[in-house]
């Protein structure tokens, strides 16, 4: 069966078909906001990667960035050459990921929720971040638009992971809310 299908089914989501080099997709209303899981093709010249998103699109309500990542070998080569990162207070936590934001106090309030903290450590691979990119590698947004979005190499055929991806945008998204970075649309 297709994943997409069966993630809809249980989410009451919204299953919708890809078409040509746009991939099966799922549409999760959250509030007032859309939850969209799908599958991206990622080309470089000759080669492709396929990649799963996870993309809200949010309305700020100031400035605030981030990007939350799991540290691999690239990535502590440029911790070892000066790149900054912030340190939330939770070692185990500060680690694993390489935190970056234009707001120290926020993304640490943001991450001071323990059940957003267990559900990022529970993913083999982290990518989460405020983009202005549409679907993290497409055309620049407008002006004032972002989206909260996530994104790993490879598909997920995994309904529990996608379940606790689906999870953890809700906490993010509610606890962004409550802290102010974002308005219900």
């Amino acid at each position: 069966m297709n994943i997409w299908k069966e993630f809809a089914n249980q989410t009451n989501g919204t299953f919708k078909e890809g078409y040509s080099w746009q991939s099966d997709s799922v549409e999760i209303e959250y509030k007032n906001w859309k939850i969209v899981f799908d599958n991206y093709t990622l080309w470089s010249g000759k080669y492709s990667t396929e990649m799963t998103r996870v993309i809200v699109p949010i309305i700020l309500q100031d400035n605030f960035r981030f990007e939350i990542y799991k540290e691999g070998f690239i990535r502590k080569i440029e911790k070892i050459f000066g790149a900054q990162d912030i340190e939330i207070g939770y070692a185990d936590f500060d680690k694993t990921f390489t935190i970056k934001s234009n707001n120290e106090f926020k993304i640490k309030t943001l991450l001071r929720n323990s059940e957003i903290r267990n559900l990022i450590t529970s993913q083999k691979d982290v990518n989460i971040q405020i983009s202005d990119q549409k679907g993290i590698w497409e055309e620049e947004l407008p002006e004032n638009e972002f989206e909260l979005s996530y994104f790993i190499d490879g598909e997920i055929r995994d309904l529990n992971i996608l379940n606790e991806l689906l999870e953890l945008f809700k906490l993010i998204l509610d606890e962004m809310l409550q802290i102010n970075v974002i308005a219900l649309k």
